[in-house]
């Protein structure tokens, strides 16, 4: 993915799982599967960590299986590689892409604006669900890009500067309290899809029930 067109003037960033796709259960059945073959024993607790979680934090919990010894086990990489496997292979086959999520993209880039994902899954999960979605995105902000993962400024911030915008000149779009800190840090406005506001006296955060009340006037024009 190339960095913008000298035409691109604001943008949206999008959070990928829970906002643009459901593919979760995919992870969950993943690690379960590929932990449990190593011998590791999975809980219930285990596996709701994984959501929103850092790649680092995935190869922490499969430790903490004991299907490998530690997090920094070369095991506990291979573990990984063959979980981020079974989901590109689930995405690709059977795309989880959320309503309205085609409709809302491709609106965007019929306006001319730049569109990223920015998120904590690996790059051949993300180039999949791009593709899913139209190939509509000029860039990806992934796991694999070796920063520090949200909540931390880290993968918004590498967003804009890819994109040589400012925070005013880009929104966020995000489902997790995880994500929509990561933007607020970078003092960029968020619309939250769905759930109670994560936080509630923030004016910098627009809670929709769902992408179907998500529309470029909201995004891109309308005040908090």
């Amino acid at each position: 993915m190339s960095p913008r067109s000298p035409r691109y003037v604001r943008a949206v960033l999008w959070d990928m799982d829970g906002t643009l796709i459901d593919s979760q259960h995919f992870w969950d059945e993943a690690f379960e599967r590929r932990c449990l073959a190593r011998g590791g024993t999975v809980t219930p607790e285990q596996v709701t960590e994984l959501t929103g979680t850092s790649i680092r934090r995935t190869y922490e919990l499969i430790a903490a299986t004991g299907a490998t010894r530690d997090a920094d086990d070369p095991a506990t990489a291979e573990v990984f590689a063959e979980m981020a496997a079974d989901v590109r292979t689930a995405v690709t086959q059977s795309p989880p892409i959320l309503p309205g999520a085609r409709e809302i993209t491709s609106t965007l880039l019929q306006a001319g604006l730049a569109q990223v994902i920015v998120t904590q899954s690996p790059r051949p999960i993300v180039e999949a669900v791009a593709h899913a979605l139209g190939d509509v995105f000029v860039g990806l902000v992934t796991g694999d890009d070796g920063l520090p993962g949200k909540p931390t400024p880290a993968p918004y911030a590498a967003a804009m500067e890819m994109l040589e915008l400012s925070a005013d000149e880009c929104v966020a779009v995000e489902d997790s309290a995880t994500g929509a800190a990561s933007a607020r840090s970078n003092n960029l406005r968020v619309i939250q899809v769905g759930g109670d506001k994560h936080f509630p006296a923030d004016p910098g955060l627009t809670v929709v029930d769902s992408l179907a009340a998500v529309t470029p006037h909201l995004l891109l024009w309308a005040e908090p």
